[in-house]
């Protein structure tokens, strides 16, 4: 009787695991922020992302995505809203970080709704960040996600001139 209620005990952990990625949040308060960890622009390597439940279409939440600058050799966390459709195996590509002052950053937090009354790149410029307080989290992932790193606010991509 034991070994059949392991197996069914086993085979229940299975199927609870194997449902998809379970999203949890972490506030943001469990962060170092420190807005010196990357300069603007500055190139980092990817190595890790927790992607979002939903793509982070209503930016509810922070997507936490962990670099290395290639300036410094130093790990950083980058909390940004945008998911680019970044992928595990995005990871080691290399991309510019982007503040969070950086039009780059704020074009990604612009409600599409409001698309109109951005008339030149001051409008953009004058533009509020959202204020988020939750971070995405797969658990599955704590190991490399849950860390001492310093944390950055902004976003990641590549510029024109980097591409081959």
């Amino acid at each position: 009787m034991k070994i059949k209620t392991i197996y069914i005990l086993s085979l229940l952990a299975f199927l609870l695991t194997s449902c998809g990625a379970k999203y949890e949040y972490w506030d943001i308060s469990k962060f170092k922020i420190d807005n010196n960890a990357l300069k603007d622009n500055e190139e980092v390597k990817l190595i890790y992302t927790s992607r979002g439940p939903d793509f982070n279409k209503d930016l509810k939440y922070y997507i936490h995505l962990i670099v290395v600058s290639q300036k410094t050799g130093d790990t950083v966390n980058i909390l940004t809203t945008a998911d680019n459709g970044i992928t595990m195996k995005d990871k080691d590509k290399i991309y510019n970080f982007f503040n969070e002052e950086n039009v780059a950053s704020k074009l990604i937090q612009l409600d599409l709704d409001n698309l109109e009354n951005i008339k030149n790149i001051d409008d953009i410029n004058k533009l509020e960040n959202k204020k988020i307080d939750k971070v995405a989290r797969d658990p599955k992932f704590d190991y490399i996600a849950d860390n001492n790193y310093p944390t950055i606010i902004g976003s990641i991509g590549t510029l024109t001139s980097n591409q081959e």
